[in-house]
């Protein structure tokens, strides 16, 4: 995962400046143009102490990143009276004031060309505080918190001594993210020079990531679903995440039945048996979903779970795979045991004998 830094404001809004002239078509007049109005507009702020935005910090391991849209709204509409104070706190031990709530107005107001703005600082002995103030003020709303932002929330508390059980959960899911050389991260995140991981491989759904851990605290799953991933198909950037869903669910089905045993191996052996026809697991979900469509019809509602852990099922099988693998009854099977392939499904049409 990558490591989040702590950023002086003033550097974050030069770089949000320069970002919004180079890809949101805000140009130097714009930005002269809102200078002005905000000071031609003559309000002034609420009654409050004035911070000097010059002494403020955003920590980025408890922030979300900065949404540059929205700081260009706020300089488009600006008006003091309703600029409401930051929040920054000061931890006892620690130099710096950390906003954790208030990011994206103070960056418009520094832009804007003010250098104090009104604002409160809480003074604490308790690290976790800017973690659990901002996720108090943004986890309800327009704009909730993202998994990746609970999750990177949920790490800062456990290296500041938590031991609450969503904190020690998401440690160990990232432990085995760590292993493996993988960044857990959104693909927006990815996409960003400045914020992705510094790994080859990369895993953007969070909450099957969570679920493996709820599967098995130790990560031991977790880690056997992306390591068999990223073994088999090893050209791949990203751990495809249909393949993923249905290694999991096979894993849950299995632990729900005690007569099923199945070598450790198991998921490496089931995904060399399906690369023989699909060379990639992302073309493994592509045609998952072709067969799907095909078997249940147009209109059916794709059950990612279910389709995925049953396809995979039944590709081993038509393979000739020997795996013993669990599956949802026969209402839940998608035809390939029983010849209904849809066409283009394998790379030479095969049917059951």
């Amino acid at each position: 995962m990558a490591k989040r830094l702590t950023r002086k404001l003033t550097e974050v809004a030069r770089e949000v400046e320069q970002t919004l002239k180079a890809h949101y078509n805000v140009t130097e007049k714009d930005l002269e143009t809102w200078r002005k109005a905000a000071r031609a507009q003559g309000y002034t702020f609420p009654e409050s102490k004035l911070i000097k935005i010059e002494d403020l910090y955003i920590d980025y391991e408890v922030q979300r990143d900065v949404i540059h849209d929205h700081v260009r709204n706020i300089m488009k509409k600006w008006d003091a009276r309703i600029c409401s104070p930051v929040s920054a706190c000061q931890v006892t031990g620690k130099a710096t004031q950390d906003t954790y709530d208030g990011q994206h107005r103070t960056v418009a107001a520094t832009i804007l060309g003010y250098t104090e703005i009104p604002g409160s600082i809480v003074h604490t002995s308790d690290h976790n505080f800017p973690s659990y103030a901002f996720e108090m003020l943004n986890d309800t709303g327009v704009k909730r918190l993202g998994p990746g932002d609970l999750h990177r929330n949920a790490l800062v508390r456990f290296k500041n001594g938590s031991r609450e059980i969503k904190n020690v959960r998401a440690r160990t899911l990232q432990d085995q993210f760590d292993a493996l050389g993988i960044d857990l991260e959104d693909k927006g995140t990815r996409k960003s020079p400045q914020l992705r991981g510094d790994n080859d491989y990369f895993f953007s759904h969070f909450k099957y990531a969570y679920k493996a851990i709820e599967v098995d605290e130790t990560g031991k799953v977790l880690f056997a679903i992306l390591d068999a991933i990223k073994s088999v198909f090893p050209l791949q950037e990203e751990i495809d995440q249909g393949v993923f869903v249905g290694l999991y669910e096979l894993q849950r089905l299995i632990g729900t039945n005690p007569n099923i045993k199945l070598p450790a191996s198991w998921m490496k052996t089931l995904l060399q048996s399906l690369k023989a026809d699909f060379k990639s697991s992302a073309i493994i979900h592509s045609k998952a979903k072709l067969q799907w469509s095909h078997y249940k019809g147009d209109g059916a509602t794709w059950t990612a779970p279910t389709a995925m852990s049953n396809f995979m099922r039944e590709c081993h099988i038509l393979a000739g795979g020997k795996l013993n693998l669990p599956y949802h009854g026969e209402g839940a099977k998608m035809g390939i045991e029983e010849g209904v392939v849809a066409p283009g499904l394998f790379p030479e049409e095969q049917m059951v004998a």
